[in-house]
């Protein structure tokens, strides 16, 4: 990821790139395997706070450099060989994804997708003459994708209407439903193409407070919660 971060970060290119299905932030994909690391801890009595402290004590305090293979000497310090093993093991030397329902819901946090809210799978906007282009490389295994639609693409047609001039076309995917059926007419460097494409459910993730899924947290989901969010009920 970092050979792409300066072009990510403004760099000039002129080159065409697929950055929506080749790039993930380090940032946010450090700040996720953190997370993940917080409440495995917790699941053991210990907490990412106290580690990052040990790590301070270690090398910040001292001034002294450090590389990944350190970090987790000092995690096996704090909260045992195995466990600093099977966690670098799986998510730093290699991409595993933690199990992040499991871990949100011992602190009474849901993680679930909408199976019925549909998704079209790249970005589109009106392109000033009334059609729609297409803004972005469409995201693998999405709808648009398996349809191979590309990124400036022009819609000019579903369904047999013309695009729906005025509307946003997130709200107009909003409108229907998961497996809709669109054919769509599309200009691409001017040859008229067609596609036919079927509405997949959004696989995007939604954070929320076990209560406001009509559910009740046990006194333990609590404590934890008020322990990791320093929080009172």
């Amino acid at each position: 990821m970092s050979y792409q971060a300066p072009f990510v970060d403004a760099a000039t290119s002129v080159d065409p790139v697929n950055r929506e299905n080749t790039f993930i932030s380090y940032y946010s994909y450090g700040s996720v395997l953190g997370l993940a690391l917080d409440l495995s801890l917790r699941e053991e009595k210990l907490n990412l706070d106290d580690f990052m402290k040990l790590v301070w004590k270690q090398y910040g305090k001292a001034e002294k450099p450090y590389v990944i293979e350190n970090l987790q000497q000092v995690l096996a310090e704090y909260a045992g060989i195995d466990f600093a093993s099977t966690f670098f093991n799986k998510y730093i030397y290699k991409s595993e994804m933690p199990d992040y329902s499991s871990l949100l819901n011992s602190v009474g946090v849901t993680l679930k997708q909408n199976s019925e809210e549909p998704y079209f799978g790249a970005a589109v906007s009106l392109d000033g003459d009334g059609h729609g282009e297409i803004q972005s490389n469409p995201k693998m295994e999405s709808p648009a994708y398996i349809s191979e639609l590309d990124k400036g693409d022009i819609i000019t047609d579903i369904n047999g209407n013309g695009f729906p001039d005025g509307q946003q076309f997130s709200a107009y995917i909003q409108n229907l439903k998961v497996g809709d059926t669109l054919k769509l007419s599309f200009n691409r460097f001017g040859v008229e193409k067609h596609a036919t494409l079927t509405l997949k459910a959004n696989p995007d993730y939604h954070l929320f407070l076990i209560e406001k899924d009509g559910k009740a947290p046990s006194k333990k989901q609590l404590h934890k919660r008020n322990n990791w969010l320093k929080t009172e009920y």
